[in-house]
């Protein structure tokens, strides 16, 4: 089977290859990617930090009440003590659980306090993460502007290898150009190589077996690969 016109169609699609890798490898889209990046990290932050407001809100308002319902047993007992006459054991209970009282409110306000402070932090910096997730989506939009301006710079010559390959279709067997396509879609560019040595995948140089050199050699136009799963044909000689 003649593999030239396939040959042919694959090198233009090679021309859209080197297109779309000069376009991706742009400092356009090198700016756009970076600008998109930090936005999209930034707001992440704002997430995280959101999420952490909301733990540190439910645990200051169960410190609040914490400390609500220490305070109001320390009051209950300190009211008693006024009672208990000569009882010094009781007075000394009464006196030891006021001071464990007392501690625990001291530790509740302590950690309530270190509550809202990180609070007041995030919220700072929550702020900050906003305005640089709003400033990198400016930048972002102006960088895909310019890519999308590079892309129309290239739309042109795009169409004129666009209409090649349709004007070679014609010329196609349907089958060989549906082979070429799945292979297209399943390895990287070039999916057609030619043998190399007499016996060597011209692509990543695995030795191909007797059976896929006898298949080339009774007029098969391609043997897959094994190893990189391109098609190879064998060049006439």
């Amino acid at each position: 089977m003649d593999v030239t016109k396939i040959l042919e169609y694959q090198a233009l699609d090679g021309e859209k290859v080197k297109i779309n890798r000069e376009l991706k490898n742009s400092k356009e889209a090198a700016q756009y990617m970076h600008a998109n990046e930090a936005m999209k990290q930034a707001i992440e932050n704002v997430a995280k930090k959101s999420t952490r407001a909301a733990q540190l809100f439910a645990k200051a308002e169960l410190l609040m009440k914490q400390y609500e319902d220490a305070c109001r047993e320390f009051d209950d007992l300190s009211g008693e003590i006024d009672g208990i006459g000569d009882d010094l054991k009781r007075a000394e209970f009464y006196e030891k659980t006021l001071t464990k009282l007392d501690n625990i409110m001291e530790q509740i306000e302590r950690e309530t306090q270190e509550a809202l402070s990180e609070l007041t932090r995030i919220e700072k910096e929550g702020g900050a993460e906003i305005d640089t997730a709003n400033k990198n989506a400016s930048w972002a939009k102006k960088y895909m502007e310019d890519v999308n301006k590079l892309k129309q710079r290239y739309a042109g010559e795009l169409d004129a290898i666009n209409a090649k390959q349709k004007a070679l279709e014609e010329s196609i067997d349907p089958a060989l150009l549906n082979v070429y396509r799945n292979a297209r879609k399943q390895v990287k560019y070039p999916p057609i190589v030619k043998l190399r040595d007499g016996k060597l995948c011209g692509a990543c140089g695995i030795e191909l077996s007797g059976a896929e050199l006898g298949k080339l050699k009774d007029g098969e136009a391609f043997v897959n690969c094994p190893t990189c799963g391109r098609l190879v044909y064998k060049p006439e000689e």
